[in-house]
């Protein structure tokens, strides 16, 4: 499914390696800047609270996230190494603290939903670039003055995290080619004629080949308050770390 991707971006992936240097530079000196300010504070708690360096940190973490999620289209197996233990919920509150900021641009509100405690065994790279992927699709899509709401749903064994927002039309026959590589739905085409359908791409790789069961479902029935827009969830789910290892499907 990938492949098709992977040929076109091949050659630009090498290009954007000058580019990520370059941007993560920048970053670098925002979060200096930051730390100067307030020392006890991570950077994205110290980015809110300073409109200037705080744009430029979270502009350059935005650029320089959807830029290292392309290495896994080139190399889908990196979603096997450096596997890592994690928390679910502070990596998931990081991102969403990212994209706050581009979300407050157009008065869009994000919420975090339900509590986890839980612990997950992953390359926490590639989920990132599943967060980072439905963040960004949902930041992108959702009209201006709506909300968003990324929940977090505890089982025995592992955690479904939705992410449920206002989009344009996904036609029936368009649900299952969503997460093909360069398709987008028409709605989608006419309401923002940028994109490249990258994004759920990866998604989708990544969710084949770690099983996490990526799926889209959508309302039929139209928001009344924003017309030919309808409640769209995004969801996957992660297996809980037992006894220090993951458990399989």
């Amino acid at each position: 499914m990938g492949e098709i991707l992977r040929k076109d971006l091949e050659d630009n992936f090498s290009q954007s390696h000058d580019f990520l240097q370059l941007v993560k530079v920048i970053r670098g000196h925002a979060e200096v800047l930051l730390l100067k300010k307030h020392p006890t504070l991570s950077p994205e708690a110290a980015a809110e609270l300073e409109p200037t360096e705080g744009s430029i940190y979270f502009a350059t973490t935005l650029m320089a996230s959807k830029v290292d999620s392309l290495v896994f289209l080139n190399e889908i197996n990196r979603a096997f190494g450096d596997l890592r233990k994690f928390e679910i919920h502070p990596l998931l509150l990081k991102y969403l603290r990212i994209y706050e900021w581009q979300a407050r641009q157009k008065n869009l509100k994000l919420s975090l939903l339900g509590q986890c405690f839980a612990v997950c065994y992953y390359n926490p790279e590639a989920i990132i670039a599943i967060i980072q992927g439905f963040l960004d699709n949902l930041v992108k899509y959702a009209p201006a003055g709506s909300r968003g709401d990324i929940n977090l749903k505890e089982a025995d064994d592992e955690v479904e995290i939705t992410f449920t927002s206002l989009g344009p039309k996904i036609e029936e026959d368009e649900l299952e080619k969503i997460f093909l590589p360069r398709f987008r739905a028409d709605a989608a085409q006419q309401l923002e004629p940028s994109g490249q359908g990258v994004g759920l791409g990866i998604v989708r790789e990544l969710s084949d080949v770690l099983d996490l069961g990526v799926r889209v479902t959508q309302a039929k029935d139209e928001s009344q308050r924003f017309p030919e827009r309808f409640e769209t969830t995004f969801s996957f789910r992660l297996k809980k770390v037992f006894a220090g290892t993951a458990r399989q499907s």
